[in-house]
């Protein structure tokens, strides 16, 4: 098999390590997404060789998990992961072995991984080691666990939610005996941390298949251990368009559910306050488009940039016509009048000044957020007098 140019400077790696006396091959993902036909990313390289070894191999080595055999290797600006042969033994913690051994042959390495079109390595050459098929796997768009399920599922419970993730990604199904294990095992997922499943779920909500992705996790009964989702009918809550971040599920979910709020997502999921911020930010333009169901100027002032590729994800999760909306979002924040509150002529000191009795309290931001609206919209001039007579002529009701 020809070996594709992504895979050149992993080879050279590889050679340097075959040169020095050892042996090494590509692993993991990246052979799998090679031999699928999808973008290849991370590359990591299996050795022969201790970690001590590489270390003496290469100049540049960043010894990130070296008690696992695990060191980064730095050739020619880039980064690969080698990783020493190796066999696991008791995973009590469900997660981590209780003690690993090094050995030498790449297919007792092989042995250890979660699914057979994970446990394939190439060789600088193109040829593959698939002792248990998983080329196969993949040509049948299937996913099957190395083994027994129920033993790789128990090693690793969150192997079952990276199941269901690959199903959505990779639009494969996944095979009886290991779609068995899940339901079996679904349990031990309360024994994973919620971090580690938070990234999974956020990965299976931006497969191109994630409605397949939400349905095994009802089906499995995975879904019944996943915070504010175990109360879900998926079948009746499905995004109509993928959603790509944490910020964009929760605006979509709470946006569709006024009864869960932000913070109960954010709290329950151990998620951080950047995704909060993000997510009442969406959260706040989607009420507003609501109201019109277009772009307006006040939504796309209230609105900073960034985020108008995640509102157009949730607005077409939503309303499945959406398109094109971020365009026309642009489009209208060039020609705002104003594109943030400090470019008002008229600021929080002349309010005090127009109403010296008054005490400072809540009333100045809440005024600034009412004259910021009539200049967005256009009903006022952004002019000082304009603004002043328009404010004295305004009477809400008094409030500190």
């Amino acid at each position: 098999m020809m070996i594709d140019q992504v895979f050149k400077q992993a080879c050279e790696v590889i050679k340097v390590i075959e040169e020095a006396g050892g042996e090494a091959f590509i692993v993991g993902g990246s052979v799998r997404d090679y031999l699928s036909g999808r973008e290849v990313n991370d590359i990591d390289i299996a050795t022969s060789e201790s970690p001590q070894r590489i270390q003496e191999i290469f100049d540049k080595v960043i010894p990130v998990g070296i008690e696992h055999g695990t060191v980064i290797v730095r050739h020619q600006g880039e980064s690969y992961e080698v990783t020493t042969y190796r066999v696991e033994g008791g995973y009590e913690d469900y997660r981590h072995p209780d003690k690993v051994n090094f050995v030498d042959d790449i297919k007792l390495d092989l042995a250890r991984r979660d699914f057979t079109m994970n446990a394939i390595a190439m060789s600088r050459n193109g040829e593959l080691i698939d002792p248990y098929l998983g080329y196969e796997s993949i040509k049948k768009k299937s996913i099957q666990a190395v083994g027994n399920p129920l033993e790789r599922f128990r090693e690793d419970p969150l192997r079952m939610m990276r199941a269901v993730r690959f199903a959505s990604q990779l639009s494969f199904t996944i095979d009886s005996e290991t779609k068995s294990a899940l339901e079996e095992m679904s349990g031990l997922l309360a024994c994973i941390s919620i971090e580690r499943i938070a990234i999974e779920t956020e990965k299976l909500f931006s497969g191109k298949d994630y409605k397949l992705g939400l349905q095994l996790l009802e089906d499995s009964g995975l879904q019944k251990h996943l915070p504010i989702f175990k109360g879900f009918q998926f079948q009746e809550d499905y995004p109509k368009a993928i959603l790509y971040t944490w910020h964009e599920i929760i605006a979509f979910y709470t946006f569709s559910h006024s009864e869960i709020s932000v913070e109960a997502f954010v709290n329950h999921w151990k998620l951080s306050n950047a995704t909060k911020r993000k997510s009442e930010h969406l959260l706040s333009g989607l009420k507003i488009y609501e109201n019109e169901k277009k772009v307006t100027p006040w939504l796309v002032y209230q609105l900073n940039e960034g985020s108008f590729a995640s509102f157009e994800r949730v607005c077409l999760a939503l309303y499945d016509e959406c398109d094109g909306l971020q365009n026309s979002m642009r489009r209208t924040k060039k020609d705002l009048i104003i594109h943030h509150r400090k470019e008002l002529h008229f600021q929080a000191k002349d309010l005090i000044s127009l109403f010296p009795a008054r005490p400072k309290g809540p009333w100045i931001s809440e005024w600034l957020e009412a004259i910021e609206y009539e200049v967005v919209t256009e009903r006022i001039e952004n002019n000082y007098e304009k603004i002043k007579e328009w404010v004295k002529s305004w009477n809400p009701p008094a409030r500190n």
